[in-house]
This record gives structure tokens, sequence and C-alpha cells, in this order.
């Protein structure tokens, strides 16, 4: 046993020798694993896991979440955007690859326990003054500064500086939460990214008393990446190319219909759909789903959620010979979205028809609809919304002949 450990150990010593990998121990088996799961999970982020392992206060940040997030997967997410950044657009805005990893990598480093959210105290919130490391910068001296949400800007610059970064860089960190982001910054940046107008709007709108400082190019992308990240928190979007196909038609049907996704998703190219942003929504809204929670386990409601999403799934319009296939996903508690090129309104109320009958025969449940055409995605799902709204009262639906 003793001379297969012994030739284990060595393999992996010239394993590590052969990969790159640098450190102080001679086996570290604990950072290969990482490594290897990193270079899985997110793909894009592999040439960068060099500068994970040389700051030790990123691994602080795994012990902290806040607003539900954990501050190290909000630091990991930022980098693959950074990295998603094409090379042109970094040229034209003057900015380095290497500087943005280094302030997309510290502009949190600062964060402690006072965010988070088994411990905030909403008392402790409050206006203060910018201290006083940050106030050379134009703007900083009167910016919006309110505690302890913003603490960490300076504690993050204090070990940026440690660590002897570039100004540039200190900067981005400086003014990542306070610099007024540039409408030519920001189109480029969300073009790359794929982003809707919806979500650049609100980038730039996002309370301009606070991001009112003047700063580089680079705080800006600084700044554009965290609000992003914020953006899909909330929202719980994501490009994430790496998973199922049915979930990421989930996350983009999820994203359309709200104006988070344009029709230059690149999730839609995975999934082998185009689309050309004048689809017709559904909306499906399961009747008296409340008293179904009440009477049943919490296995069989996800259970009944997902059966009636196969249901629907199966029964929707598809031509799998080109790029027609019509877009589901449960897009709420008990709510179901349908982006179909159909927009004859007929057509759609017998789809409505053959959809609500099938579940009503399946699982017993009735359901409220309605759908919107003419508009873009976001519009036409809110038109629907309206339409299934106003069948609330007293108008369900399990067979359209019946309105």
């Amino acid at each position: 046993m003793r001379g297969e450990r012994a030739t284990t150990e060595r393999e992996l010593a010239e394993f590590c020798v052969s990969a790159g990998f640098h450190c102080d121990q001679p086996l570290c088996h604990r950072e290969i694993l990482y490594k290897t799961l990193l270079g899985v999970i997110r793909p894009r982020i592999v040439p960068f896991l060099e500068r994970f392992f040389g700051i030790k206060e990123l691994l602080y940040l795994a012990r902290i979440v806040s607003v539900g997030e954990n501050q190290l997967h909000h630091v990991i997410r930022m980098v693959e955007l950074a990295a998603m950044l094409p090379d042109e657009v970094l040229l034209f805005l003057g900015i380095s690859r290497d500087d943005l990893l280094l302030g997309v990598l510290f502009h949190d480093v600062g964060k402690g326990k006072e965010i988070d959210d088994g411990v905030f105290n909403a008392q402790s919130v409050g206006r203060a003054r910018v201290p006083q490391a940050l106030r050379h910068y134009p703007g900083m001296r009167w910016a919006e500064w309110t505690t302890p949400f913003h603490d960490h800007v300076v504690r993050s610059y204090e070990i940026a500086r440690r660590y002897a970064l570039p100004d540039t860089v200190l900067e981005g960190i400086a003014l990542h939460h306070h610099v007024r982001i540039r409408p030519r910054t920001l189109n480029l940046v969300g073009d790359a990214l794929c982003l809707s107008a919806t979500v650049k709007q609100d980038i730039f709108n996002h309370n301009p008393e606070q991001y009112a400082a003047l700063g580089s190019n680079l705080a800006q992308v600084i700044a554009i990446l965290d609000q992003l990240c914020a953006i899909e928190r909330k929202f719980q979007a994501r490009v994430s190319l790496g998973l199922e196909p049915q979930q990421i038609e989930d996350e983009v049907v999820r994203d359309l219909v709200t104006g988070m996704a344009t029709p230059e998703d690149p999730r839609l190219r995975v999934l082998d759909v185009k689309l050309t942003g004048d689809e017709s929504v559904i909306l499906f809204d399961l009747r008296a789903f409340g008293s179904f929670v009440k009477l049943h386990t919490e296995y069989e409601i996800q259970n009944m959620k997902a059966s009636i999403l196969q249901l629907i799934r199966s029964l929707v319009r598809v031509n799998r010979q080109g790029h027609e296939r019509d877009l589901a996903a449960l897009i709420g508690g008990d709510e179901y979205a349908v982006v179909t090129k159909v927009k004859d309104k007929r057509i759609l109320e017998e789809m409505i028809e053959r959809i609500a009958l099938t579940v009503k025969v399946r699982t017993g449940l009735e359901v409220r609809y309605g759908f919107g055409v003419g508009g873009t995605i976001a519009a036409n799902f809110h038109q629907a919304r309206i339409q299934a709204e106003m069948r609330r009262g007293s108008h369900f639906l399990y067979s359209t002949r019946e309105l």
C-alpha cells in the first residue's frame, strides 16, 4: 500500500508541475480539486484561476451572504462577465484585461459581516461622510455615502493599496459604487454582453445622485458589471450556457417576457431557436393552486408544476426541421408562458383550448389565460397578463368554447 501511495503522490506531483500549478505544498489536493471544479463550472475563468489563490482576502467572502447572494460567488460571476468582453471592446475603451480583472477581484474584498444577512441591522443604515482616503477623486468629496453598504469600498481600496495595484485599478475600486456611467461605455459593454435595452436603461438610470463622480472607463466598466450582477440576482437571470437545454429554456423565456433578454441572446443559439422579437405570448395561470398547495407535500407541488410544464411543451406547435420551436417556461409560482411565432388569434385560441383541456384532464386543475400579439415579446406578455387578470373574477378556462 505504501508503494502504491508513493507512486500516486509522485504522479500527482508530476501532474502539478506539468499543469503549471505553483504553491508552497508539494501536493495540493484541495487546490487541484478547486481548479478542476471551477474549470468545469466556470470555463471562462480558467485562465484567471491563479489570481484567486493569490488574494487571501477573497476566501473571507465565502462566509458572507448579502441579499441572498454569497459574495465570493458574486466576484466569480463578475470575473466571468469580464472574461466575456471581447478584446476589441477593451482596446477601444483603453482598458487592459489584467487591470479589469484586478479591479473585479479586489472591488469587494473589504466586505465584512456588517452586510451579512444573518447579522445585518437595518437600524445601522444611515448617511455618512466619504472617508478621507477617497475624497481626492473628483466628485467623491460630496458623494452620497451610505453606511454600512459603502463601508467596504474604503477597506477594499486600502487592501488593494497593500497589494501595490496600479493607480487606475485603485480608482476603479474606489469609484465602483459612485462613478457616473457614460452612455458610450454602457452601450459598448451592453452590446458585447447582449444586454437588452431595458437592462441598459436600468443601469443608466440607477440612483443618479449616488453615481455622480467622474471616473475612467475602467471604473465605469467595473460599476456596470457590478450593477449587472445585482440585476441578475433580482431577476434570477443568467447567461448559463452550460446548463441543460430545458433549464436554459426556462431562464431565457423568463428573461424574454420581462425584457431582460433580446432575440440575439446567445442562449437561443444553444437551443437552435431564432426569434424576431415580435412573437406572440400566451400566459397560463393555474386556478386555485393555493388550495392544492395547502393539501400536498412540497414534493407533490413541485412534481405537479414540472408535469404541467412538460405537458405544455409537448403540446405547443413544433417544427424541428427549422428554427420554429415554440418556447415554454414556468415563470412564477403558478404561471406559465409560451413564446410562439403564431400570430393568428384563432389558432392561438385553439392552442390554448388544447393545452387547457389536457391540463384539466391530466391534473384536474383549471387554468386562466391571456395572450398578446402585435408588439414586442415583453409588450405581448404584458397584454397577456392584463387579459388574464380581467378573467380573474369568474372566467376560468378549461375549454375556450365555454367563455
